[in-house]
C-alpha cells in the first residue's frame, strides 16, 4: 500500500467518523505510539545495565543522533547555543551531524549529558519496529539472548536465528534471504521476557 493509498484511506475515514471521532483516534495513535516508545526505553536501559559497551565509537561516527527535548535541555549548558550549529541542517527533526561533533577521538566529550539515543545503544526504533543494531555490543546482547531464550524460554519464544553461525542472518526467505543482518527485530514483549531471563541468571 502506497503512501496515497493511506492518505486516501485516512480522509474516507475521517468524512465516515467526522471530524471530532477522526482526531480522537489520531490522538489515541500518538499516546499509544509515545507509551510503546517510554516502554521501548525503559527496557533497553534496563537491559543495557548488564552488559558493558564495547566503545568502537562505530555508532558515534556514523548513526545520526536524534536529540529530544529533554537532551537539549542536558546538553545547553554545557555548549550553549553552540548545540543547534551541530545540528544537521538537512533534517526535519532535530539530530546532530554525522559523525557526532561531540566526540573527540574516541571519547564523547558530554558523556554524563550524552543523548537518550546514545544511552539506549544498540536499542534503536526503526519505525515503528524495536530492533537491536548488531555493533560488537548489540550481537553480544543478541547471542545473551539466544542463550538464555534456550535455557528459560523454551517454546514460548518464536525467533529465528541460524545454529551454529556466526553472524546473524536474515530469514524471510524472500530477497534478502541469507544476507547478513545489521539488526534484529525485537519487539516489547520480547524485550519484556528477555529482561526476565537477564534477572533470574543474575541473582
Amino acid at each position: 500500500m502506497t503512501e496515497e493509498d493511506l492518505k486516501k484511506q485516512a480522509m474516507q475515514f475521517r468524512e465516515l467518523v467526522g471530524d471530532d471521532l477522526f482526531w480522537f483516534t489520531v490522538s489515541q495513535n500518538v499516546m499509544t505510539m509515545e507509551s510503546d516508545r517510554q516502554k521501548f526505553e525503559q527496557l533497553a536501559l534496563a537491559i543495557l545495565e548488564y552488559f558493558d559497551c564495547d566503545r568502537c565509537c562505530k555508532c558515534c561516527r556514523e548513526m545520526p543522533i536524534h536529540l529530544n527535548d529533554a537532551d537539549l535541555e542536558r546538553i545547553y549548558p554545557l555548549d550553549g547555543a553552540a548545540v543547534f550549529d551541530k545540528m544537521d541542517e538537512n533534517e526535519v527533526d532535530n539530530y546532530l551531524k554525522t559523525p557526532c561533533p561531540y566526540l573527540d577521538g574516541d571519547a564523547c566529550t558530554i558523556y554524563d549529558a550524552r543523548p537518550t539515543s546514545c544511552r539506549m545503544f544498540p536499542f534503536v526504533v526503526i519505525r515503528p519496529v524495536p530492533t537491536l543494531q548488531l555493533c560488537p555490543l548489540g550481537k553480544r546482547i543478541f547471542d545473551s539472548f539466544k542463550a538464555l531464550a534456550r535455557k528459560y524460554g523454551k517454546k514460548d519464544l518464536k525467533v529465528e536465528w541460524e545454529e551454529g553461525a556466526s553472524e546473524a542472518t536474515v530469514h524471510d526467505h524472500k530477497a534478502n534471504a541469507g544476507k547478513k543482518a545489521v539488526y534484529v527485530a525485537l519487539p516489547i514483549p520480547v524485550l519484556e521476557k528477555f529482561l526476565k531471563y537477564l534477572r533470574a541468571e543474575n541473582r
